[in-house]
């Protein structure tokens, strides 16, 4: 019953104050420090697997209560969505369980009353899904649209065509894979293949980026693995390896990399320049630093300094080479953070890309002539990628846009020779990068 009612008081939180997902996990976790890695496990999927599919939820509760949510009980919505999930989309409860415990979280923490309209509900639903053996593909099928909010949805239509937003909705809510990229300097990728293969672990290489692999089975053995605690391997999406290439670390280069925390790509780039380079890396939140910090120790990179700087004003040392990661939406990352499309309002978007501008603006004063600037997100929207570079190159003659082509698979570079891994062309989280050099 604990397990329940944390993943309740999770869901009911988000919904209340739409604080970030992994923030209410860390919270409740330190509130119950007993929590076995399994239930921890559990309460995780749950969470966001009803997040995920939180307007599917929405639809059923409406279809099985006959009202509409916004009239509803907010304890009890979530109350419904918590049980919804397991009777329709979790294949490890069985139905008397999830009503009955739902029905007795409903008693102890709203009110009798209320117990008995969950009870009813959940029934209905249960009636309905034996009616219907696939009413979760069928949902996800026909009722796609209502799994992300109307102003995104429409956005995406106007922006890639309904087609196209019908398949990126349908991949966005599938949960991603997992990708491990390999440090090649300690391990060889027959050896990694092998060690994995001992621990229940499958992996695919990927086809383009050699030292990435697909987890194909054994995901939940990844950070238990020696090779993961020793940084011999680390959790890395193949279009988070593929910014990095763009900036092409050499052996001793010295690289500002701002907006780093907490420092994947950092620790890509350390692996790359080697004992003889350096990666400057800075952003303005300590706590993200900080885990930057102990991710760093597991890796055993000597060669990353961090800084605590604001990339829209301070002031930083000249290089040949720099990365801005900048702070996004994160809509090309809704797949792995499902939470993302209901904390995201539309008003953000442009209060994000004048974020980006002024970054953008600061740090390329910090360029030497003839040096490479990488400007990237891990967003979707138009706005906060091709028009910021665009606004940046109309007043800054004294760069120019350099193509992506012949360094990424074609799939991965739009018509403009901007780098844009978009999910359903590159089974890889949605990123956004472009080149720039500031001319001699």
């Amino acid at each position: 019953m604990l397990i329940r009612k944390l993943i309740f008081s999770i869901i009911y939180l988000f919904d209340q104050n739409k604080e970030k997902i992994p923030n209410l996990f860390v919270k409740i976790f330190k509130k119950y420090p007993h929590l076995s890695k399994k239930d921890k496990q559990r309460i995780h999927a749950c969470v966001n697997e009803i997040i995920r599919y939180r307007g599917l939820l929405d639809h059923l509760i409406e279809e099985g209560s006959m009202r509409k949510i916004r009239y509803l009980n907010p304890k009890i919505v979530n109350l419904l969505r918590l049980g919804i999930y397991e009777l329709v989309f979790d294949d490890i409860i069985p139905d008397f369980a999830a009503i009955h415990s739902n029905v007795e979280l409903a008693k102890k923490n709203i009110n009798k009353k209320s117990s008995l309209m969950v009870n009813a509900v959940l029934r209905n639903i249960q009636r309905l899904n034996k009616k219907n053996e696939n009413l979760k593909i069928s949902l996800i099928q026909e009722k796609i649209d209502l799994a992300y909010p109307k102003w995104l949805l429409k956005k995406w239509e106007d922006e890639f065509g309904e087609d196209a937003t019908k398949n990126l909705c349908a991949e966005l809510l599938n949960e991603k894979n997992m990708y491990i990229r390999l440090d090649i300097k300690r391990l060889s990728i027959d050896n990694l293949i092998s060690l994995l293969s001992q621990n229940s672990i499958e992996v695919i290489q990927h086809s383009h980026f050699k030292y990435f692999f697909k987890v194909v089975s054994g995901q939940k053995y990844i950070l238990d693995n020696e090779l993961f605690k020793e940084g011999i391997i680390s959790i890395q999406d193949p279009a988070s390896g593929a910014v990095v290439e763009l900036i092409d670390p050499q052996k001793n280069d010295s690289i500002l990399d701002v907006c780093a925390a907490p420092g994947t790509k950092s620790l890509f780039m350390a692996q790359k320049v080697g004992h003889g380079g350096k990666i400057f890396a800075c952003d303005n939140n300590q706590n993200r630093i900080e885990k930057a910090l102990n991710d760093n120790l597991r890796h055993k990179k000597n060669n990353i300094k961090w800084h605590l700087l604001d990339a829209s004003k301070d002031k930083y040392p000249f290089h040949e080479k720099i990365l801005i990661d900048a702070p996004c939406s994160g809509t090309g990352v809704i797949g792995r953070r499902p939470d993302i499309k209901w904390r995201l309002r539309k008003s953000d978007i442009q209060r994000m890309a004048d974020l980006q501008k002024s970054i953008l603006e600061n740090t390329s004063n910090y360029l030497k002539p003839g040096g490479k600037l990488v400007y990237s997100t891990c967003s979707l929207e138009r706005e906060e990628n091709q028009d910021v570079v665009n606004d940046f190159l109309r007043y800054r003659s004294d760069f120019e846009l350099l193509g992506t082509n012949s360094l990424l698979p074609g799939t991965w570079v739009d018509s403009k020779g901007f780098m844009f891994s978009f999910p359903t062309k590159t089974n890889t989280d949605g990123l956004f990068a472009a080149v720039l050099r500031k001319k001699v």
